[in-house]
């Protein structure tokens, strides 16, 4: 049973983001592992800069926003981040849209969240390795083939001349030279710069993402932990991104003056407001790519979906299960929601 004393709180209920935005996976947290080498830091070093990035846009492109709010609400299952999964004959199952980060808005868990994990034989997450995050970085360097360039090339010879000193730039506020990146894939620069600084702090004093918080619990309740996906499998989707395509996500994402501290603080208001689908509907009107933006979309968040699901449903068939997954699989007409519906659940938002 969750204690009360863990890391939850219950609760009652004119430039775009980066396209990767709606694909970070577990992969990246578990850069934190990497970084978070400095001893722990006082409450007011944890604390992380950012501002929302939806209040610009709707200041300085009000044509723009009110365009993204209105495809928002044609996005299916777009509202919510906790749903119950049923089907006649079975105890219920729960799915639930995590955010790989450790921020208290995203460990206050929704209503009824605890009633329903206390009644679960089953905790389904994307990486079962998350409980053991040193592990899972373990699993990353283990594929060279996958995470490093081929043969004698470097970064120099697939970054643009003008991009040369962004990427070191960017990289220097992590305090990571250039240097030790000069064979690395772009996708594996991206998931690094991904960390935010107060994550890296917060790592280093002892807060866990949600994600590993859940799956420690589980564990310490006797709960069954099951991965739904391999390292190996999260690697490979990362890995099949071209490179060009991910070196433009990474100049996106450095293009902002305030990094990811702006992105994620976004990505937290829409998600505790349980607008997951405004994050896609966001992507969609100010890329610039439409056709770029959907394929990699398909290969980041819907081929892992269909994974998912199929994964799950031994587990849903005997109930007393719960998924918890990033809250980008989980809205649109290939989200977990609709993909479980198929197999004959019935699935409700809880609040």
């Amino acid at each position: 049973m969750l204690s009360q004393n863990m890391v939850f709180t219950s609760r009652a209920a004119s430039k775009g983001l980066p396209t990767f935005g709606n694909g970070a996976m577990l992969v990246a947290a578990a850069m934190l592992t990497i970084f978070s080498l400095s001893p722990a830091l006082a409450d007011d070093e944890l604390a992380c800069p950012g501002q929302n990035l939806l209040t610009q846009l709707e200041k300085e492109d009000p044509v723009r926003f009110r365009k993204a709010v209105e495809k928002a609400e044609t996005i299916p299952n777009g509202n919510a981040i906790f749903w119950k999964i049923e089907k006649p004959g079975l105890q219920p199952s729960w799915l639930l849209g995590t955010m790989h980060v450790s921020d208290s808005r995203v460990l206050d868990m929704p209503e009824g969240f605890y009633e329903a994990y206390d009644a679960i034989d089953t905790l389904t997450v994307e990486l079962a390795e998350i409980a053991e995050p040193e592990k899972l970085v373990l699993e990353i360097f283990k594929h060279p083939e996958l995470t490093t360039l081929h043969g004698d090339k470097t970064l120099d010879h697939i970054l643009p001349p003008d991009a040369t000193s962004e990427v070191a730039a960017g990289l220097k506020k992590k305090g990571i030279n250039v240097n030790l990146m000069a064979k690395m894939r772009p996708w594996f620069i991206y998931a690094s710069l991904q960390t935010r600084g107060c994550d890296i702090k917060r790592r280093a004093s002892g807060l866990r993402v949600l994600d590993e918080s859940l799956a420690l619990e589980a564990l310490d309740d006797g709960v069954n932990l099951v991965g739904l996906e391999t390292p190996v499998e999260q690697i490979k989707a990362l890995s099949d991104v071209p490179d060009d395509r991910m070196l433009q996500n990474l100049r996106e994402l450095l293009a902002f003056p305030n990094g990811m501290d702006d992105i994620t603080e976004t990505m937290i208001s829409l998600y505790d407001q349980g607008k997951i689908g405004m994050i896609f509907s966001l992507m969609e009107v100010v890329s610039t790519d439409l056709a770029a933006e959907k394929a990699f979309e398909n290969r980041m968040i819907t081929d892992r979906n269909k994974v998912m699901a199929e994964r799950a449903k031994p587990y849903l068939d005997k109930g007393r299960t719960m998924i918890a997954v990033g809250a980008a699989h989980l809205p649109g007409d290939d989200g977990l929601v609709e993909l479980l519906r198929r197999q004959g659940f019935t699935v409700t938002a809880v609040n």
